[in-house]
């Protein structure tokens, strides 16, 4: 999916782009054959040009002769032969500039017949300068004629130009003219196609935004049955849908998180309540009968009913309320000293605990029904000898309690967790659940029979938390 990300910034970034790259592209077009119509119009112009020179620069050769033969004056000769040159070099200037095969051969024949012009040229003036008589009429009549062969040769290359100039001019104008109707034609897509995308665009992402501002309208009234909300745009928007449907996930399992414990409580409330119908009158009455056994004699039934009596105590008190793991060994030695009681000597009990541990926090009645639990479900009927072993360890960041027994070990056909203790009421199940709360999460109960395949082991992981100074 991240392949797929694409930002808002950027979509809007590639749309100018692409709009901007058309837009050059077609002006870049339009400058481009306006360009080539104007070099083509200006080598025209430059073309009739030159054949105007040519044909001034020849009028003046021929003006300056005439005023020669008129005057016998020498003055001219420089300026007829600086027109003439004038002439040769505008043709060659225009051969290079005109280059066709017709235009070519004319400007050839044009430069031989202006060499013959110029030969015949000098040889009238200077037969004219140098006698007196009219022998030079003869040349002069044959400049004449090449000077009227040269004119109609520029006619005819002006005429040449000019007939290809103005179609040339024709068919470009009409082309330039499909031109700029197609060119109009691509800037109305263009225009077209850049407001479409800004429709669809606005229209999405309003049609997004408006998914998530219904949602947050239900969530802040308190209504979290929503649907999933599905933005498949692959930019903000679709991570912003994402990240609000996995807190309404999160909203939902905390508020269901709640009610578990909200019931766990109650549950717990109840049985507390049921076995304290009058607390106060039951110690009383328990300690009057330990005195009384004392002052009969009776020590060991005195330190049994105190034990009880210190148990009940302990038992009572709201099931919500955390202890230390120390509080809760007194109370499992309390537990103890009752069930040895019952047991007789059938049932050995061993602590093994690491006394740093013992300020940490963790819920009352913890530890106790895993205790409790190995008397009645692991070694209650068991005809040999009973082993109970509390083990507390301190493991870094965690601490890990187990209790073990060499009883009958469990039946994992049967749910296991649901098993309850007579002193509590409280369950495997009960006691996974409330430390998950209490731990957020970071908690673990585990159940399995012994590799040696007598007996079971109930443990618990359970993290480091306030430990106190007491």
């Amino acid at each position: 999916m991240k392949n797929n990300y694409v930002s808002i910034k950027k979509k809007l970034i590639i749309s100018y782009v692409v709009i901007i790259i058309v837009l050059t592209c077609l002006s870049s077009y339009i400058l481009y054959t306006n360009f080539i119509l104007t070099k083509t119009y200006n080598s025209f112009i430059e073309s009739i040009l030159m054949l105007n020179e040519i044909q001034s620069y020849l009028g003046d050769s021929k003006k300056n002769l005439d005023k020669l033969l008129l005057t016998r004056s020498t003055n001219y000769i420089d300026l007829i032969y600086s027109s003439i040159d004038e002439a040769r070099e505008t043709i060659k200037k225009f051969q290079k500039t005109n280059i066709t095969e017709d235009n070519y051969m004319i400007t050839k024949d044009l430069l031989n017949l202006l060499n013959s012009y110029e030969k015949y040229s000098e040889e009238t003036f200077r037969i004219a300068l140098s006698s007196a008589d009219e022998r030079y009429i003869e040349n002069y009549n044959k400049s004449n004629k090449v000077y009227s062969y040269i004119f109609k040769a520029l006619e005819e290359i002006n005429y040449n130009i000019s007939r290809s100039g103005f179609e040339n001019y024709s068919i470009m104008i009409q082309h330039n003219s499909k031109l700029f109707n197609i060119l109009i034609f691509m800037l109305g897509i263009v225009l077209f196609g850049s407001l479409a995308f800004a429709y669809i665009f606005s229209i999405n992402m309003v049609r997004s935004i408006n998914k998530l501002t219904e949602a947050a309208k239900k969530v802040s009234k308190g209504n979290f049955d929503i649907g999933i909300i599905e933005i498949d745009s692959n930019d903000e928007l679709s991570i912003l849908a994402k990240a609000f449907n996995k807190m309404i996930d999160n909203i939902r399992f905390l508020l269901d998180e709640i009610k578990k414990k909200a019931e766990l409580e109650k549950e717990a409330q109840f049985l507390a309540l049921q076995s304290q119908i009058n607390p106060h009158f039951l110690f009383n009455t328990l300690n009057v009968i330990a005195k009384m056994s004392l002052l009969e004699g009776g020590e060991k039934t005195c330190d049994l009913i105190e034990s009880l009596s210190d148990m009940l105590r302990y038992n009572l008190r709201k099931i919500d309320s955390s202890v230390m793991i120390y509080e809760e060994l007194k109370n499992i030695e309390e537990y103890v000293k009752i069930q040895r009681t019952r047991f007789l000597d059938r049932i050995d009990f061993y602590k093994d605990v690491d006394e740093n541990v013992l300020k940490y926090y963790i819920p009352a009645l913890t530890i106790q029904p895993l205790v409790e639990n190995a008397f009645i479900h692991g070694l209650e009927g068991k005809e040999d000898k009973g082993i109970i072993e509390l083990l507390i360890k301190d493991e870094d960041e965690f601490i890990r309690i187990e209790v073990r027994d060499n009883g009958k070990g469990f039946d994992f056909d049967k749910n296991t967790e649901e098993t309850k203790g007579h002193t509590t009421g409280i369950g495997l199940k009960n006691v996974r659940e409330r430390l998950n709360i209490f731990f957020k999460g970071k908690s673990q109960m585990y159940i399995k029979n012994r590799d040696e395949g007598h007996g079971a082991v109930v443990g618990i992981l359970i993290p480091k938390v306030g430990k106190q100074n007491v």
